[in-house]
């Protein structure tokens, strides 16, 4: 007998042996599944935190320079902005800009959207600004 034929099985894998192996593997795959879900739903609620505040910083903005709500968070995606400043000369220079909102997220009226997808709320009375995404409304 050779010396590596007692290493070696002829018969092959058992059913058995490949169902376990098969379990294994889906055990593991919904394993990494859960894992990347909910470090993918943490990341969306760190970015809709900060978007939430650029938002409402900008809407406190436009208050600030139009001395006025503006009618739809469309119109701060829209709207540009300069911001000059005065010099000791006396003249100005522009320092800003660009518009109020400067997202990468928009729907088809220019309404900026929030990391889950869904249209930020607003009202217009109020200046008051939400995420439109369920669960998140009272962020």
């Amino acid at each position: 007998m050779p010396c590596g034929a007692f290493l070696r099985r002829e018969e092959g894998r058992t059913v058995y042996e490949t169902l376990l192996v098969v379990a294994l593997v889906s055990v593991l795959m919904v394993v990494a599944i859960e894992q990347y879900s909910a470090s993918e739903r943490l990341l969306k609620e760190a970015a809709l935190t900060m978007e939430l505040s650029n938002l409402r910083s900008a809407v406190t903005h436009y208050v600030i320079l139009e001395k006025k709500l503006p009618e739809s968070l469309a119109n701060l995606t829209k709207t540009d902005i300069s911001i000059p400043q005065k010099e000791l000369s006396g003249e100005y220079r522009i320092v800003i800009v660009g518009k109020y909102v400067e997202t990468a997220s928009v729907d088809a009226d220019g309404w900026p959207l929030d990391p889950f997808g869904e249209r930020y709320g607003y009202d217009k009375t109020t200046g008051r600004v939400w995420s439109g995404s369920p669960g998140y409304e009272r962020w």
